[in-house]
């Protein structure tokens, strides 16, 4: 019985169930798309390892260590078991490597019978079972690391287009205050018209107030505005209710997406 086989498919099935969890999480992000795709990737690609086993233990081991590596790549610690078992799989597959058809401690590459190959075979019982040439399978290790660069590749220049969009897709127009001082306190806020070309999840719209002095006094959040869709228009309302000690010289109103910690927008007005 062959174990290091048993031990990459648990692999497969651990990492596959990381990345289905992690995609379906909330804590998903646009960023890490690129790296659960190369751990995908990877858990599948190691299945080719079950395959060399009996063509060439040592390209199987190979294959198993370039699998594991790929995915703590792509994930990190969110898979640490399918890249502990996978190099398990490639320690037990050279212990193992009496049971892989193709091995010989003669080395033998390609064998020819003269005479009857199963008379010979049946004679010699330790004959490889298999003898035709190797090497050409080392292929598969080296597809493997050309199609996980890649993969990452072509990730990371997704992101970057991704984020780019982003930054680009929000924009508030209509801009105007009513900030007004009475007796005891500054009141009244900014309003506006905020528009996006593509949907957003959750955001968070924030407005910074800072004095002459250029010190932050307050901060305000349009509870209003969570989800937008594309093209969609949105009032923005950021009130401001402070003591007469704090008058507000600059409000910068600030969009972000929280779940990336990232800035969408930003915009600064100053009052007289």
């Amino acid at each position: 019985m062959k174990f290091n086989p048993i031990i990459a498919l648990m692999a497969c099935l651990f990492g596959l169930v990381g990345v289905f969890f992690t995609y379906s999480s909330s804590v998903f992000t646009s960023d890490m798309l690129s790296g659960t795709l190369v751990t995908a990737l990877s858990v599948i690609l190691a299945l080719a390892g079950i395959f060399l086993f009996d063509k060439d233990y040592k390209i199987a081991i190979v294959q198993y260590v370039i699998c594991a590596f790929g995915s703590l790549v792509g994930m990190g610690l969110y898979v640490i078991i399918p890249f502990i078992l996978l190099l398990i799989a490639a320690v037990v597959c050279f212990f193992e490597k009496e049971k892989s058809e193709n091995y010989t401690e003669n080395n033998v590459l390609d064998a020819h019978f003269f005479g009857d190959e199963s008379e010979i075979r049946e004679r010699y019982n330790n004959f490889p079972k298999n003898t035709t040439n190797s090497t050409v399978y080392w292929i598969v290790p080296l597809v493997s690391i050309i199609l996980l660069l890649s993969v990452g590749v072509m990730g990371s220049i997704t992101l970057e287009n991704d984020m780019e969009s982003k930054l680009d897709a929000i924009e508030i127009t209509q801009l105007s205050t009513d900030i007004k001082r009475n007796y005891t306190n500054y009141t009244g806020g900014v309003q506006g018209v905020l528009t996006s070309q593509r949907d957003f999840q959750n955001i968070q719209v924030k407005g910074k107030w800072y004095n002459a002095n250029g010190t932050l006094i307050n901060e305000s959040i349009d509870n209003n505005i969570s989800s937008i869709k594309k093209d969609q228009k949105y009032q923005l309302n950021l009130q401001y209710n402070q003591p007469t000690t704090n008058k507000p010289k600059k409000v910068e109103i600030e969009v972000y997406d929280p779940n990336e910690s990232l800035l969408l927008y930003s915009k600064n007005i100053t009052f007289n």
